[in-house]
């Protein structure tokens, strides 16, 4: 669970879960703020006497909820704060218990220190949001200070979202000039470092400098070692890591990106070689993406328990790191050190007791979709889902058959949290499920914590298999794809193979249950429908049947759980003519008087 930060001593426990509710809101990252979290800190605020913060990020997720005295703010430690030329990301919406929205001095200055996007007051009067002022960074006056731009107070049923979120913009503008640009640019400088057992040049680093974009790095240079496997103490041999310190050097790179997990040991003499330069590993920087991807409640819990199972081993020496993990960290366990213990115990300790805590709650939302899953079992309704590697193309695929809207874009695991729609199809419906994307050396602890996401394709009727036409290491990806599918024990359903960017690749794929389609300009489309409906109907049974007139508990069942095209009651019996699951179809034609030839009148 998600802890509230700040002065709680003497605060009710319900008073306590009120605020904790703010975690599990959805809101609209169009808007700087939604009505139910500003009238759950008033009530709270109303009740105690303390004023109550939340931190937003720009997706509109809540990183912090905390409680301070009258007279303060409570900062956290922001894992957002990129430099001080630069904005951090997150913004701050706090209550002012006695009706006066106005911003305090202690308001301003850590708006400045810290470098929010906007520091809001709230007026609350017996309970309610009256108003809000909000204070965003003006212009710099010099290299230690910056003006601040007040607005409002506005109602707060009237807050203008499109004007603050505009200064907000042009904020980050106005404290990056072009020296600032620059060095945000020498900030972000990664080289990328990997081993192949054959020289083959950069080309094995392109998904990991893919993966790099996505974080946000900016890819100085690279280095590749010609190696069966990596060095156990250095990843890289020692005279090549010295070469790695040289090129450090030369290109002025502050970060190394590593192509594979690395080991403690690595790690700590790795750390000793580079100095300061920072170190991440494949499976932390991936990590990193999914931390900042994740949107739901369930999928940011499964990417901290994932980050917690990596950090758990890699403690000593680096337990400062924890700080960059969202929900866990020391900061509200209430956990103190008895006699004797390091802090490097007390740290793992507090991180095997989150882990449990995250593993409970994760099974509880798990058992949650097993009740769904069941409910869609019972009512027969086909699932067909969308697997592949990630940025194959999935989430525009669904768009397009669908007409949903679900986030696209070019970059690595735009998707990470299962999405669903349910589709017509010649005499029935079907339920089209997307799941998040695949990828070489997925971290282990990864694919466990989403397993039960992956899960779906394990319950799923059909896979369409999207592919990437247009890559040059489709044929690899596809491989990734099948040993994961296997992993999963799946790699036995009906496949269809969809060669997803027909129109970049130019390329025709004729093999058995294959399409070619674009599923951004709708080319093959209908051929890809048609291929859903022609495999689904192999797992549906066209019949008609003469029931006994006593069947009407079994005709109301086929109705609940089939598509009934007709039914009749005469003298004879009933006769009715439905399409259903064969295993359904197999319990009618054993109740039916005799079976008649299909006809379907529709």
């Amino acid at each position: 669970m998600y802890k509230i930060l700040g002065n709680t001593d003497g605060v009710r426990h319900t008073y306590i879960e009120q605020l904790e509710s703010i975690y599990e809101m959805e809101m609209d990252r169009k808007k700087f703020c939604c009505i139910e979290i500003l009238e759950t800190i008033a009530l709270f605020t109303e009740a105690t006497g303390r004023e109550a913060m939340v931190y937003l990020d720009r997706l509109g997720r809540v990183e912090t909820v905390a409680v301070g005295l009258q007279d303060r703010v409570i900062l956290p430690a922001s894992r957002k704060r990129r430099s001080a030329s630069r904005l951090s990301g997150i913004r701050c919406i706090h209550t002012h218990p006695q009706g006066n929205p106005a911003l305090s001095q202690v308001d301003v200055q850590s708006l400045k220190s810290m470098r929010f996007d906007a520091m809001a007051a709230i007026a609350i009067y017996e309970g309610r949001p009256l108003s809000m002022q909000v204070g965003i960074i003006g212009d710099i006056i010099s290299d230690d200070e910056v003006s601040i731009n007040i607005f409002g107070p506005y109602s707060i049923n009237s807050i203008p979202d499109d004007i603050l979120w505009a200064e907000i913009n042009a904020a980050d503008i106005r404290i990056r000039p072009s020296e600032s640009k620059k060095a945000q640019a020498e900030i972000a400088r990664a080289i990328l470092v990997g081993i192949e057992e054959k020289a083959l040049g950069f080309e094995p680093l392109n998904e990991l400098k893919q993966l790099a974009d996505t974080a946000g790095f900016i890819t100085a240079g690279y280095m590749m070692q010609p190696r069966i496997k990596p060095d156990k103490s250095y990843y890289l041999g020692y005279g090549k890591l010295q070469e790695l310190i040289l090129e450090i050097c030369k290109l002025n790179a502050d970060t190394v990106i590593f192509d594979d997990e690395l080991s403690v040991a690595q790690i700590r003499n790795i750390q000793k070689e580079l100095g300061q330069t920072e170190i991440i590993d494949r499976t932390s920087l991936i990590l990193y993406i999914f931390s900042n991807r994740a949107s739901t409640h369930e999928g940011r819990l499964q990417v901290e328990l994932a980050q917690t199972k990596y950090l758990l081993p890699r403690m000593t020496g680096y337990w400062t790191h924890m700080s960059r993990m969202g929900g866990g960290g020391r900061g509200g366990t209430g956990a103190r050190r008895g006699e004797g213990e390091t802090q490097l115990e007390v740290d793992r300790r507090i991180l095997r007791k989150r882990m449990n805590d995250l593993e409970k709650e994760i099974d509880k939302i798990k058992s949650q979709r097993d009740v769904r899953r069941a409910q869609r079992e019972r009512s027969s309704i086909p699932i067909v889902a969308l697997v592949g590697y990630t940025n194959a193309g999935k989430s525009t695929l669904m768009n397009h058959l669908t007409g949903s809207n679900v986030l696209t874009e070019d970059k690595l695991f735009a998707t990470l949290d299962t999405v669903s729609r349910k589709l017509n199809y010649g005499n029935g419906e079907f339920l089209l499920v997307d799941t998040v994307g695949f990828i070489k050396k997925l971290p282990h602890d990864l694919i466990n914590a989403f397993r039960a996401t992956l899960e779906e394709t394990k319950y799923a009727d059909l896979l369409l298999h999207v592919i990437d036409a247009a890559s040059e290491n489709r044929n690899q990806q596809m491989e990734v794809v099948g040993e994961l599918l296997a992993h999963l024990g799946v790699n036995n359903k009906p496949i269809i193979k969809v060669y997803n960017k027909c129109d970049i690749s130019g390329e025709f794929y004729r093999e058995r249950d294959s399409v070619a389609v674009s599923a951004l300009t709708g080319v093959g489309m209908d051929k890809l429908q048609h291929a859903i409906t022609e495999e689904l109907s192999l797992m549906r049974s066209e019949l008609s049947v003469l029931l006994p007139l006593s069947s009407g508990a079994l005709v109301s069942y086929i109705y609940a759980n089939g598509n009934v095209i007709d039914c009749n009651y005469l003298e004879d019996g009933i006769h009715l003519t439905a399409v259903l699951s064969l295993e359904d179809a197999k319990r009618v034609r054993a109740s039916a008087i005799k079976e008649m030839p299909f006809n379907n009148k529709n």
